[in-house]
């Protein structure tokens, strides 16, 4: 979609609804072009981060059923 940059001014939140749906926004001003709206990708947490995840997950629920010893803190370091 291509708006000038007064329509871009008076409909911004039509022009953010666009780019949430995937369209893009080229703004215009005295025909040329100025700037362009786009929308930000959604992240994807690491597989690292999800097996940290996991892992932490695993040690609370290990905790919290009054298993404890060594075993649970030499696994959660090595």
């Amino acid at each position: 979609m291509t708006a000038t940059l007064e329509q871009a001014q008076s409909d911004l939140l039509k022009l953010v609804n666009l780019v949430q749906q995937g369209e893009e926004a080229l703004i215009t001003s005295q025909g040329r072009a100025v700037a362009r709206l786009s929308g930000v990708p959604q992240s994807v947490p690491s597989p690292s981060r999800q097996v940290w995840l996991a892992r932490l997950a695993e040690l609370r629920e290990q905790l919290s059923t009054g298993k404890s010893g060594s075993t649970v803190f030499r696994r959660w370091a090595g």
